[in-house]
């Protein structure tokens, strides 16, 4: 969520600040906001601004038309930043104030370190490029050698050429042994060449183990830098000559003061590494000089065999040899050249690698090694290149003159790429030279970041040391090491200010811990505001708990019933006190104190169980919005009903309580009320004592009088009433002076009419209620009910209707104008119902007897209490109540009770009512959805295919391929056989010769020997295979017969219709009536 900043830029004499425009530039990155974006505002002419800024810190800057921007400062907004003016922001403590100078000092230290090291990582650039152009320009001198070496080659098969020229002419064989010496010479300089070659490979053998000792020295300054880059991973001071060790250092340095000491011995150790650095430098500058001298002499070398080309084009026949030579020499002192321009790159770049040995030496280091391989190889290549020149020089004669001109063409180009990597030698010195200023730099960076740490003892400080503190902002930190920044100092003066002391107590209880108080605590009473709804009648107010012996609940009801202005009475209050008993016997007594006659009237209360009872109150109607206030002894409790229960009539089985009124200049008592005569007038029983006499006057003759207080005339005597006296011509003869009719008069003289009756005072008349217009004090007439009653135009009047049994009181207003000119009510006996009829203009009654409900003689239920009632609207009529399942206070409506003694309303939503069958079913018994069940028939028509057949193929005859070759293998034992005998002949006489030798003289016999030799043999291994054989089918033409054949179909009927059981149906609600 955003801060807002707003208020009013004034300059300093309090004038708005005008054209001016507010950019808020990010810092950093927030969770919203992305670092260097810009926010803008333009305050008005007033100077008036205002902005909703996002977290994070913003560098302040002011814009005014026709001036440059201005830097106003920094500000930073927290999660939990008040609102409040760019002054305020500006003015705010921030994390750097409460920073030590020292540090801010050792900072800046970092950050020249930094861009030093950026220096030396710039230089080490150049450096690397000049030793690559060192190395281009050796691979090019390279190349021009080799070309070189070939031209040389082609002179010496040129030369061989010439040389068997020579030898075919016959006077040229003493030149030609002459030239077999300079061939053996030439031979002898190659193996010059080949043992130059094998020093060059030595030196770059040397160089190789050199390249190893800077690779294992780089790989341990490698090992340090990484050693340091840790610990300047913890530490914001970390002054690491290395580049990337300078910038997690200046990330870190906020956050990481307390490894200063650490990092400024780091920072001393890197300056060592420079120095050792710097010697290696120097070291690799004498190595490039030397570089450059062999390239020099490698120069002059190629010079030198360029011209002995030359000679030898001249004088091909007679020095070939020496040709071949010099050509060999140009090849090896070009490859001398590669070698000493190659070991030149290497040590430019082991200069470099020495100027950034605090960074990444390791890399370098390997390069290095990687380049004095080839080196060495290249250094075998040109041995072996020596060897196959010095091979050739005897068959290379006859094309040196030709090849002579391209050689010295070589040579010369070899001489000048010689002359550029010289010039790369001297460019990679003079980038050596840079980087070692580059880190004399960052020693001295170094040395001065020491020298302050060690002015401020930068080290860890604790309880008992000082020292340098890692900033925090937590608020929840137990550390004694952490230094707290303003926003975690900001955020516990909030906590602060929001709290109060913890030994502070609220009412008498300790602040320990979250506490509640009660309206006693605060010495109040418990209220609540709440309405009375349904009107007039008695509703359910509360549940107490009272022990016995003994406990107090007051309630008090402020607000009374109704609310017309004008009407005071209505603005009632009623108190209420219950005390309980003494346990013997069990109970509660109860007074109702009425100060107003509306409101609350009566009470009663039902005990529930043990100690606890319901209290009813008696209300008037529109008692809404009424303030109860209640109040207990600490061993009762009292809950109050927010939404009372409403019945009509008092509920049963209570106890009632008494209700006393309270007098008052508004409600006051009746003569009744306290057994006094009211001011109008009455009878007292019995004798009236009246001490210090009576004012006023008496009307009427009292038993104690003696005479009128004024004394009158009657027939001109004067009469007080102490004494009788006589009227002249009355009782008493005498003259009479009498003007009129006298006593002795029968009747007046002229007859005069009393309310329309004439009277002339010889008789009596009498005068009714119709006579001066007004209601009979008794009845008006009398009349048969059987008759029908009073007449619609009778007069007006109380009649006396008479039936079978009894009488009625029937009042008749008769108007005799309008179209209602009468209107008749009776009542019966003992408020046994009252009824009403009217009539039509002159028609008279039209209608029968219509009866008045009243609180007695209520209307008859069309519906039964408990049956439910279709009801079209949601909202429901005072008295009822929805069928939703919910459960009812049984004591408060017996008659529901009676339909449903569960008390719980069936839950009517979504059911539908069924008779209840004859048996099988109980009443209010549930019934699931469902459909009577029954069977569906179908089918389908039976179709005969009949028989078909096939169209005729013939596949003629098929021919099997020839298979069928095996081989068996043969084991057992061969049959014995063998046995033969042998024929040997003899000479008689015993001796024996020869066969077919002896004299002939001598007799021959033979004899056979026995028969012997007879022999089997073991038989194992494979028959030879055979067998191979095929077979001829023949198919013919054919057809095949299909018989289909009458068949059904299986029928699947799908599911349809709705996800129960309906019909065409309107939804109600049921409602069923409370009573």
């Amino acid at each position: 969520m955003a801060v807002k900043i707003s208020g009013v830029l004034k300059d300093g004499t309090g004038k708005p600040v005008q054209n001016c425009t507010i950019q808020l530039k990010a810092k950093r990155n927030s969770t919203t906001v992305v670092v260097n974006t810009l926010a803008s505002e333009n305050p008005d002419e007033a100077g008036r601004y205002s902005m909703d800024v996002e977290y994070g810190q913003y560098s302040v800057i002011l814009l005014v038309e026709g001036f440059p921007p201005s830097h106003a400062g920094t500000i930073t907004v927290y999660e939990d930043s008040r609102p409040g003016t760019l002054n305020d922001f500006l003015g705010a403590m921030t994390e750097d104030d409460a920073r030590p100078e020292a540090l801010r000092r050792f900072e800046l230290m970092v950050e020249e370190v930094a861009r030093n090291a950026s220096a030396v990582a710039q230089n080490t650039a150049a450096a690397k490029k000049s030793a690559g152009d060192a190395a281009t320009s050796a691979r090019e001198a390279a190349t021009h050698a080799t070309d070189a070496a070939g031209s040389a080659r082609a002179a010496s098969t040129s030369a061989g050429q010439a040389a068997s020229s020579a030898q075919s002419a016959s006077s040229s064989a003493g030149t030609a042994s002459t030239k077999a010496s300079e061939a053996s010479k030439s031979a002898a300089a190659a193996e010059s060449s080949k043992s130059a070659a094998a020093t060059s490979a030595s030196a770059a053998k040397t160089s190789e183990t050199n390249a190893a000792a800077s690779q294992k020295s780089a790989a341990t300054s490698a090992s340090a830098a990484t050693t340091k880059a840790s610990e300047a991973a913890t530490s914001a001071r970390d002054a690491a000559a290395s580049k990337e060790a300078a910038k997690s250092s200046e990330t870190n340095a906020s956050s990481s003061a307390s490894s200063a000491a650490s990092s400024a011995t780091a920072a001393g150790n890197s300056a060592k590494a420079a120095k050792t650095s710097e010697t290696n430098a120097r070291s690799s500058e004498t190595a490039a000089g030397q570089s450059a001298s062999a390239a020099a002499g490698s120069k002059t070398a190629a010079a030198s065999s360029a011209s002995a080309a030359s000679t030898s084009a001249g004088q091909a026949s007679a020095s070939a040899t020496a040709a071949g030579k010099s050509a060999e020499s140009a090849a090896s002192s070009a490859s001398t050249a590669t070698t000493k321009a190659g070991e030149a790159t290497e040590q430019a770049s082991a200069a470099a690698r020495s100027a950034s040995a605090a960074k990444t030496s390791e890399t370098n280091a390997k390069a290095s090694e990687t380049r004095a391989e080839s080196s060495k190889t290249a250094a075998a290549s040109s041995a072996s290149s020596a060897a196959s020149s010095a091979s050739s020089a005897s068959a290379s004669k006859d094309e040196a003159t030709r090849q002579a001109s391209a050689a010295k063409g070589s040579a010369t180009t070899a001489s000048t790429k010689a002359t550029e990597a010289a010039g790369s030698a001297t460019a990679a010195s003079q980038s050596k030279t840079a980087a070692e200023s580059a880190a004399t730099r960052a020693e001295a960076a170094a040395d001065r970041a020491e020298e302050i740490a060690g002015a401020v003892a930068m080290e860890d400080a604790s309880l008992t040391t000082k020292g340098v503190v890692k900033l925090s902002s937590a608020v929840d930190s137990t550390s004694e090491s952490l230094a707290a920044t303003p926003k975690a100092v900001k955020a516990a003066n909030d906590n602060a200010n929001s709290r109060v002391p913890s030994n502070r107590k609220v009412n008498g209880k300790a602040l320990t811990a979250d506490i509640t108080l009660t309206p006693k605590d605060i010495g109040t009473l418990n209220s609540v505001t709440m309405s009375f709804s349904g009107g007039a009648g008695w509703f359910k107010l509360a549940t107490v708990t009272m022990p016995q012996a003994s406990s107090i609940v007051y309630i008090a009801l402020i607000g009374g019933a109704g609310y017309n202005v004008g009407s005071p009475h209505q603005a009632g209050i009623s108190e209420l006190v219950l005390r309980a008993g003494n346990g013997n016997p069990k109970g509660i007594t109860g007074a109702l104190w009425k100060r107003t006659a509306v409101g609350l009237t009566n009470f009663a209360w039902i005990n529930t169980s043990g100690d606890t009872y319901d209290i009813y109150v008696e209300i008037g109607n529109y008692a809404t919005s009424v303030n109860i206030h209640w109040d207990c002894t600490a061993n009762a409790s009292v809950s109050v009903y927010t939404s009372p229960t409403y019945s009509a009539s008092k509920p049963s089985s209570v106890t009632d309580g008494v209700v006393y009124t309270m007098y008052s200049s508004h409600q006051k008592p009746t003569p009744s009320d306290i057994g006094a005569l009211p001011t109008t007038g009455g009878t007292v029983s019995g004798p009236l004592s009246v001490t210090g006499g009576l004012t006023g006057s008496l009307n009427g003759n009292a038993s104690t009088s003696t005479k009128l207080q004024t004394a009158r005339s009657i027939g001109g005597v004067v009469f007080d009433g102490s004494a009788n006296i006589n009227l002249p011509g009355v009782n008493t003869t005498g003259n009479q002076n009498t003007t009129g009719n006298a006593a002795t008069a029968t009747k007046l003289q002229t007859a005069r009419k009393i309310s329309g009756v004439p009277f002339d005072g010889s008789t009596d008349i009498t005068l009714t209620a119709a006579h001066v217009a007004a209601f009979a004090r008794r009845a008006t007439d009398t009349y048969a009910d059987a008759d029908g009653g009073v007449p619609w135009n009778a007069e007006s009047g109380a009649y006396n209707v008479t039936r079978s049994g009894d009488t009625y009181i029937l009042v008749n207003f008769y108007t005799g104008v309008g179209s209602c000119r009468t209107l008749q009510m009776k009542a019966n006996c003992r408020n046994g119902g009252l009824f009403y009829r009217s009539s039509r203009d002159g028609y008279g009654f039209e209608e029968g007897w219509a009866e008045v409900y009243t609180s007695k003689n209520l209307p008859p239920e069309s519906y039964p209490v408990g049956a439910p009632i279709p009801w079209p609207s949601d909202t429901v009529p005072s008295g009822y109540a929805l069928m939703q399942g919910q459960t009812f206070d049984k004591s408060a409506y017996p008659k529901l009770a009676a339909a449903y003694p569960s008390g719980v309303i069936p839950d009517m939503r979504g059911w539908t009512i069924k008779g209840k069958p004859a048996s099988g079913r109980a009443v209010l018994s549930q019934e699931q959805d469902g459909i009577k069940s029954h069977t569906h028939s179908a089918s389908a028509s039976s179709t005969d295919l009949g028989t078909k057949t096939t169209s005729s193929f013939d596949y003629g005859t098929k021919s099997t391929n020839n298979t069928g070759a095996h081989t068996h293998s043969v084991s057992g034992t061969a049959a014995s056989a063998g046995a033969h005998t042998h024929s040997m002949t003899f000479v008689s006489g015993g001796s024996s010769g020869a066969p077919g030798s002896g004299s002939p003289d001598y007799s021959k016999y033979s004899v056979n020997t026995s028969s012997a030799g007879a022999h089997t043999h073991s038989v194992s291994g494979t028959a030879a295979s055979a067998g191979a054989h095929a077979h001829t089918v023949g198919i013919g033409a054919h057809t095949h017969s299909v018989a289909i054949g009458s068949h059904g179909h299986t029928i699947t009927v799908n599911a349809a219709g709705n996800a129960e059981n309906t019909v065409k149906n309107i939804a109600f609600n049921y409602i069923v009536r409370l009573a």
